[in-house]
């Protein structure tokens, strides 16, 4: 399975869409492609394909209703006993290209729609509340797109080879103990920071700057989710506390995400 950014915690709105508003070409416009890190496979050729393989996954999901035959459908799956719904779309291999489909990835990722989208081959779903996309994701062997929020200008530098190094430097500025790796992330941990007796602190290191930006994207596009995030080079950190957050970015040097 494909690795995914952290699991959230939120609800987004929910904005009924035609299948029809889900792909316009634009002639006299540029694609958009997809991403590099889309997968090329797997290759549905209906929505309910997407649905099908979900389940052989374990991830039941309810069709709530049909769009555009058999190419978009909405369905409703429970993970981790909540209700999610998705979008389920499907641009049929002989009717749109690869870069087709990712212009009409972008066009769910920006404004006014910024949703974010799990997708791979020739599909993608729109997943309404971004917490679960993740798992969504891993269940289809694709990827979590988050949608493109706009970012500050974050520092090239200072760049860490080692968790434990951003670890150490954190630990210098506001505290880090208790540190604890996540068990399926082996490029992120948490730890106690000063006056925090519970984790504080959610640190990781990002293999490219797109990486990077995407968990960025995905913790910021989760309104409920309180925190302050404190970013630079290949790193990120994760604050409940804002007053620790602040501290720790003039310490680090790091920009602030919220």
């Amino acid at each position: 399975m494909r690795r995914t950014v952290p699991t959230l915690v939120s609800c987004l709105l929910v904005m009924a869409l035609t299948a029809c508003s889900s792909f316009t070409r634009k002639d006299t416009e540029p694609l958009t492609p997809l991403p590099e890190s889309v997968p090329v496979k797997p290759v549905f050729n209906t929505a309910d394909e997407v649905v099908a393989a979900l389940e052989r996954s374990g991830v039941e999901c309810v069709v709530l209703r049909r769009r555009g035959g058999g190419s978009g459908l909405d369905c409703a799956a429970e993970i981790n006993g909540v209700k999610v719904e998705n979008e389920v779309h499907v641009l049929g291999t002989e009717e749109f290209t690869r870069d087709e489909v990712g212009d009409s990835v972008a066009s769910w990722r920006t404004p006014p729609r910024f949703r974010t989208i799990v997708a791979a081959g020739n599909w993608y779903i729109s997943v309404l509340k971004p917490a679960y996309a993740p798992q969504v994701a891993e269940a289809l062997d694709a990827v979590v797109l988050p949608p493109l929020l706009p970012l500050p200008d974050i520092p090239k530098k200072p760049r860490y080879t080692e968790l434990d190094s951003l670890a150490d430097a954190l630990d210098a500025s506001v505290g880090c103990e208790r540190r604890e790796r996540e068990k399926d992330a082996a490029n992120a941990m948490t730890c106690v920071t000063e006056r925090s007796e519970e984790p504080c602190a959610y640190l990781e290191l990002h293999g490219t700057s797109a990486e990077r930006d995407d968990a960025l994207r995905l913790a910021i596009s989760v309104p409920e989710l309180s925190r302050f995030i404190v970013t630079a080079g290949n790193w990120s950190i994760q604050f409940c506390d804002r007053s620790l957050g602040r501290e720790a970015a003039d310490d680090l040097g790091g920009a602030v995400v919220s």
